[in-house]
């Protein structure tokens, strides 16, 4: 597996990628390693940053980074929804340790819970309990 080192210079690139992959493909792939505690950490980043700027009283650079927060959160905003719906449509079936194995720890634990909740509903249904 590729190890790629995430920044703030192309984690804008690397969600871009990562949404493709997820459009394209029906198989859920692994994520690069700390994805989400990247992007988390970024995101810390631009917050600390606006704050400096405002105390500084640097419109500029507080406007720019704003811009760029918000850019970096719709990407991602984008990304996971797709990427969950592909968990979210895994759920109904019997999720195999191949599958598991490229999740992250809050993926697994959701596509544990959307099954849990699938069957649920499904016994429902097919059981008459109400």
């Amino acid at each position: 597996m590729e190890v790629r080192v995430l920044s703030r210079n192309n984690i804008r690139d690397e969600i871009l990628h990562l949404m493709r992959v997820e459009i394209k493909t029906k198989k859920i792939h692994s994520l690069p390693v700390g994805f989400y505690d990247t992007v988390r950490k970024i995101l810390d980043e631009y917050e600390s940053e606006k704050k400096k700027a405002l105390e500084n009283r640097d419109i500029e650079t507080y406007l720019s980074t704003n811009k760029d927060e918000n850019t970096l959160k719709n990407d991602f905003r984008w990304f996971l929804q797709k990427r969950w719906e592909k968990l979210a449509a895994y759920a109904p079936y019997d999720v195999d340790q191949e599958t598991l194995s490229v999740l992250s720890n809050p993926e697994k634990a959701a596509i544990l819970e959307f099954k849990a909740v699938y069957s649920k509903y499904l016994a429902q249904f097919l059981g008459g309990e109400q």
